[in-house]
C-alpha cells in the first residue's frame, strides 16, 4: 500500500501565513477572503434595522390617526342636542360609523379596543341589543385581560342582555363581575341584581341584595338608595338595623334645641 507524501512547497503561501497571524489579523483575513458573503450579512443587518424602525413609525402613525378618528367620534356622540331626537340619532349613527371604521383600519391599536366598547354602546342607544351583545362578546375575547375594563363590558353585557329578553344570560354576566377580584363596579352589579329580584317579585332577595349594597359598600352613591328601598320593602327590618339607628340618633340630635343648652351650661361651670 502506497502512501502519499505531502510537499509544503504545495502550501498556499496565503495559507502559510495565515497560521503566524493575531486573531485579529485572522479576522481581517477571513473578510478579505469572503467578502461578497460578509458585504451580504452587513446589508441583511441594515435592511432588518430599517424594516424595524419602518414598522415602529408606522405603528406609532396608525396610533396618532386611530387616537384623531376616535376623538372625532366621541366628539359627535356625546354632543347629541337633547332637544333634537331625529339629530341625536343621526350623531349616533355617524359615531358608530367612525368606530367602525377604526376597528376595520386600525386594529390591534389601543384606541380600537376603545372604540369596540363605544360601539356597543352606541348599538344600545340605538337599541341594537343584539348587536351590541356580539361588539361586547367580542371585546371581552380579545381584551378579557384587562381585569379591571372588563368589569365594566360584562356590567353592560349584562344589561344588552337584559333589553334584549335573555335573563338568564344577564345573571351569568352579572355573576362574571362578582367573580372578578379586580372589578370595580360590584356595587353597581349587586345592585342591580336587586332591583332584578324585586321586579320579580323576590322580595326577601331584594331585600337580602339591597343590605349587601349597604353593608359591603357602605360609601357607594347605591347604598343610600339601597337603605331607601330596604325601608319600603321591609320596613321592620329597617328600623332593627344598626346603619338605621345611627342615622335616626343622628337626625334626633341635629334636631334637638337642648343639647347646646346642656353643652353650654357645661362650659359656664
Amino acid at each position: 500500500m502506497g502512501y502519499k507524501i505531502k510537499d509544503p512547497a504545495n502550501k498556499s503561501p496565503m495559507v502559510e501565513q495565515a497560521q503566524f497571524l493575531s486573531s485579529k489579523e485572522r479576522f481581517l483575513f477571513f473578510v478579505e477572503e469572503n467578502r461578497a458573503l460578509v458585504w451580504g450579512g452587513i446589508f441583511l443587518v441594515l435592511a432588518v434595522i430599517v424594516a424595524i424602525v419602518t414598522l415602529g413609525w408606522l405603528n406609532q402613525t396608525n396610533q396618532e390617526h386611530a387616537w384623531e378618528l376616535e376623538g372625532q367620534a366621541q366628539t359627535i356622540y356625546l354632543d347629541r342636542p337633547l332637544d333634537d331626537v331625529k339629530k341625536g340619532q343621526e350623531n349616533i349613527q355617524k359615531a358608530s360609523s367612525l368606530f367602525k371604521d377604526i376597528l376595520e383600519q386600525f386594529p390591534g391599536t389601543p384606541s380600537a379596543g376603545v372604540s369596540s366598547f363605544l360601539l356597543g354602546n352606541s348599538m344600545m342607544e340605538e337599541k341594537n341589543y343584539q348587536g351590541a351583545i356580539e361588539v361586547y362578546t367580542s371585546w371581552i375575547k380579545e381584551y378579557g385581560q384587562d381585569h379591571i375594563f372588563v368589569g365594566l363590558v360584562q356590567q353592560r353585557l349584562g344589561f344588552a342582555y337584559l333589553l334584549n329578553d335573555n335573563r338568564e344570560s344577564a345573571l351569568k354576566a352579572f355573576d362574571a363581575v362578582l367573580a372578578n377580584p379586580n372589578a370595580l363596579n360590584k356595587d353597581q352589579v349587586v345592585f342591580e341584581l336587586a332591583k332584578i329580584a324585586e321586579a320579580d317579585g323576590n322580595i326577601p332577595e331584594a331585600v337580602g341584595q339591597y343590605k349587601k349594597v349597604i353593608q359591603e359598600f357602605p360609601l357607594s352613591p347605591f347604598a343610600s338608595e339601597a337603605a331607601l328601598r330596604v325601608k319600603v320593602l321591609a320596613p321592620e327590618e329597617a328600623k332593627d338595623s344598626p346603619s338605621s339607628e345611627a342615622s335616626e340618633l343622628g337626625a334626633i340630635e341635629k334636631s334637638s334645641p337642648e343639647t347646646p343648652q346642656v353643652q353650654d351650661k357645661g362650659e359656664g361651670k
